[in-house]
């Protein structure tokens, strides 16, 4: 890594207040394919924290013909859930049983591996599957498999419809993991093939976002690198961390430099849209999409009602009459006709107004939590009788909710141990399945749940014990 400015080489990625170009990140990948090479391992699991590191293990993996199946999170029940999958891992995972492939042990090879001398050349056609996971409707890991064509194809469109954005970008930084689909498209493959600068951070905090900006403007001024004196960026965010955001826009300072900002993961509500709008002079590009689906639609909210949904080109979709599902032909979906749980309804051939979800899987903070597959975990404890998760829509973010009938046992534990160890006890039972960021942040237990006579939990009821 060099101290270059980001005007100064054909800057890659940005990591640690250094560039790194893309001559050293086609040598890494190179050096990769020999370690690689040196097992027979068709499919590889693939994780790192880092985007830098993940970036060289996925294209030389894609590079050497070898499948990549990509877990979700780090977790050791995840892990071992899709480890039957694969012969080997790549990154900063280990599997018991599965061969960890080490770049550091790399032997001599008599095989020599060219470096790539284009951007271009990452994206030259591969015969290559990648493997995504995601909860689906029951709630377990449901593989979702894509042709590397199908991801590079997606990448082209995203470029053609953004074209303009992106040509007056030169950085792009990220609030979301490359492990995911969202996190793969935008703040991987798209500014690789487009041409920016990666910021190798996931960022947590905006406060860290706008202080990189103005470094990164101040050392461009002092350089005097430009006329115009300026450090154009693209964000990669989510609802979550938009919604914070909106809260206390730091950003604000450094509006100027950003030339837009993506959401992605989930709805963005309206009025955070229009927040949003009224502090950075821009709304939020918003993506909707799935692991399965790939990109569907966008939609940029900058009037005062919000705005239909615009299919992206390629993509068609039609409106099953009885349950309004939506109907999508797609090049990223193996399937033609395929019938997703949103609910539309039909403005033109090229746009749509969404009515919703027509099952129990939700996005929260980011993650997809099926909350039927929650609702069955708790059922498990011996401490619980009936159990119902609930999304409660609070002043700042969104918040899962448990309300729990307690078994006989569970009911002498509260009164011994108090609500807080019951608590403890139900969250760290959900840590086997979930993430942490995922577990219920409100819990109720009472006496009895409010049934009604039709033998159905009535939602109002259950929302007004956490009032």
């Amino acid at each position: 890594m060099t101290n270059m400015s980001l005007s100064q080489c054909d800057s890659c990625f940005h990591i640690n207040k250094q560039t790194v170009s893309f001559n050293q990140f086609s040598a890494d990948i190179s050096h990769a394919r020999l370690a690689i090479r040196q097992t027979d391992a068709d499919s590889v699991l693939l994780f790192h924290q880092s985007s830098y590191h993940f970036g060289v293990g996925f294209f030389a993996l894609a590079l050497e013909g070898r499948d990549i199946v990509m877990p979700p999170n780090a977790q050791q029940q995840t892990l071992m859930h899709i480890a039957p999958q694969c012969q080997a891992t790549f990154g900063d995972i280990h599997v018991d049983g599965l061969v960890r492939i080490n770049t550091a042990e790399t032997h001599d090879s008599t095989t020599a591996v060219d470096d790539l001398k284009s951007r271009a050349e990452l994206f030259t056609p591969l015969a290559c599957k990648i493997t995504f996971f995601t909860s689906g409707s029951t709630g377990q890991h449901k593989p979702i498999v894509k042709q590397f064509s199908q991801l590079n194809c997606e990448v082209d469109v995203l470029i053609n419809t953004f074209t303009a954005r992106l040509n007056s970008s030169e950085l792009l930084l990220s609030t979301v993991s490359h492990q995911h689909i969202y996190g793969l498209l935008f703040k991987l493959l798209l500014p690789l093939k487009s041409g920016l600068t990666i910021v190798n951070d996931t960022f947590e905090y905006p406060e860290h976002i706008s202080q990189l900006l103005t470094e990164e403007l101040n050392k461009k001024r002092d350089r005097k690198l430009a006329e115009d004196d300026t450090l154009t960026a693209l964000l990669i965010s989510s609802p979550a961390h938009l919604k914070r955001l909106s809260m206390d826009n730091v950003l604000m300072k450094n509006k100027a430099q950003l030339q837009g900002v993506f959401s992605s993961g989930g709805p963005l509500l309206f009025e955070t849209a229009q927040m949003l709008f009224s502090q950075l002079s821009q709304a939020p590009i918003e993506v909707f999409g799935s692991t399965e689906t790939g990109g569907i639609a966008w939609r940029q909210c900058e009037q005062a009602t919000p705005s239909p949904w615009q299919v992206f080109p390629d993509i068609s979709y039609r409106i099953m009459a009885e349950t309004a599902k939506l109907v999508l032909t797609s090049p990223y979906i193996n399937d033609a006709d395929y019938v997703t749980e949103d609910r539309v309804r039909r403005i033109d051939d090229r746009h749509f107004e969404m009515l919703g979800r027509a099952d129990r899987t939700v996005k929260h903070e980011e993650k997809r939590i099926n909350l039927d597959h929650m609702e069955r975990c708790l059922k498990q404890h011996p401490l619980v009788n009936e159990v119902r998760v609930i999304v409660l829509n609070g002043a700042k973010k969104q918040v899962l909710a448990a309300v729990i009938e307690l078994s006989a046992a569970g009911q002498v534990l509260v009164i011994e141990q108090g609500k807080k160890t019951l608590n403890d006890c139900f969250k760290l039972h959900l840590l086997g399945e979930f993430e942490r960021i995922c577990l219920p942040k409100k819990w109720r237990y009472p006496a009895q749940m409010p049934f009604n006579s039709q033998g159905k939990l009535v939602i109002k009821e259950l929302e007004r014990l956490f009032d």
